[in-house]
């Protein structure tokens, strides 16, 4: 009696298939309820990153700035016997992101590439290296994006075609406005685009004394850009999907200006593109992660818009559906017009 009892007992307590099945299910709901959860935490803490990220390259050019009286050039075309001395932006600003080891490492007298000697190939050694400050954590694997850079020959007059390796920037600097996008955006604007639609910073070339400073930018700092993101590296997109180049095009993304060390990275007027474009990039309507071509537009894997460090130091995230008019008005530093903050 006692044995059959002690076998019921043990029935009673058992599972049956039914039952773990009904437990693996509710599992399953609660995980899929839960996995998005997750992952918003995940993109949170890598939009915070991001913004840590624009927050210290803002303060490294604000400090620049206040060393030398003047921001550092976009970037720098020298003319010395026989060749250019091609320089770009970033290198003057990493003793003031804590990376003064590399700018030690640096000869700023000779072009970062792998045609212009054993100086120009150690260059290159340096701006390959990934620097953390410059990578969104958001974006792709930085390693993944190390990738060959080119000036195609003639770039500039009587220039051969140069080469180098670059790591990744997914922060830019916005040069300017222009093309489709400033035309569509000024239309309205009392005397249409005219005036000055130049951003922060200014390239230098041969010797031209083009930089600014914090008095040039009359539209004031709090609403005037100093770097917006735009994912860096070889790869281009259209959205976040990748896209693959026919071989007649192959250098476009060669010449991406997608690393920090990148002189190209300075040459960034914005022109915008239309919505998912195909591989030819036109120009267009759109300004805000529908590509991260260089001269057409800010780019992010965030959803919804950019993030930007102004020139007061504070970072803004903007929203993809930003009118062209204030997007415009936040990248040129003297035009003087007047836009809403409400995006």
């Amino acid at each position: 009696m006692c044995l059959t009892s002690s076998l019921v007992a043990k029935r009673r307590y058992a599972f049956t298939l039914v039952e773990l099945l009904v437990v693996i299910a509710i599992i399953g709901v609660l995980v899929g309820l839960l996995l998005p959860a997750v992952q918003a935490a995940r993109e949170a803490a890598r939009r915070m990153q991001c913004s840590n990220n624009l927050k210290q390259l803002g303060l490294g050019m604000l400090n620049y700035e206040s060393t030398y009286k003047s921001f550092p050039a976009a970037y720098y075309v020298g003319e010395p016997a026989g060749r250019y001395n091609i320089q770009p932006m970033a290198i003057g600003i990493l003793p003031f992101i804590e990376q003064q080891n590399l700018a030690n490492q640096y000869n700023s007298s000779v072009t970062p590439s792998n045609d212009y000697g054993p100086a120009g190939v150690a260059n290159v050694a340096v701006i390959s290296t990934v620097v953390q400050t410059f990578v969104c954590p958001s974006a792709p694997s930085a390693q993944g994006r190390i990738y060959d850079g080119v000036l195609p020959a003639g770039s500039l007059p009587g220039l051969a075609r140069i080469t180098w390796r670059a790591a990744p920037s997914d922060y830019t600097v916005p040069t300017g406005v222009r093309g489709q996008y400033a035309n569509l955006a000024y239309a309205a604007y009392p005397g249409g685009a005219g005036g000055d639609r130049h951003g922060v910073l200014r390239a230098t070339v041969f010797n031209a004394p083009t930089t600014s400073k914090i008095g040039d930018i009359t539209d004031g700092t709090s609403n005037t850009f100093l770097l917006g993101e735009r994912t860096g590296g070889g790869t281009l997109y259209s959205g976040t999907t990748a896209v693959t180049l026919p071989a007649a095009l192959a250098d476009l993304a060669r010449s991406n200006g997608g690393g920090w060390g990148d002189a190209l990275l300075g040459e960034n007027w914005i022109a915008g593109t239309i919505g998912n474009p195909p591989t030819s990039f036109p120009e267009g309507p759109c300004a805000i992660n529908c590509t991260n071509v260089r001269g057409r537009a800010f780019h992010s894997f965030h959803t919804g818009g950019c993030q930007f460090v102004m020139a007061d130091g504070s970072v803004q995230f903007v929203s993809a559906s930003v009118d062209g008019f204030s997007l415009c008005s936040r990248v040129t530093r003297q035009k003087g017009e007047v836009f809403s903050n409400n995006d």
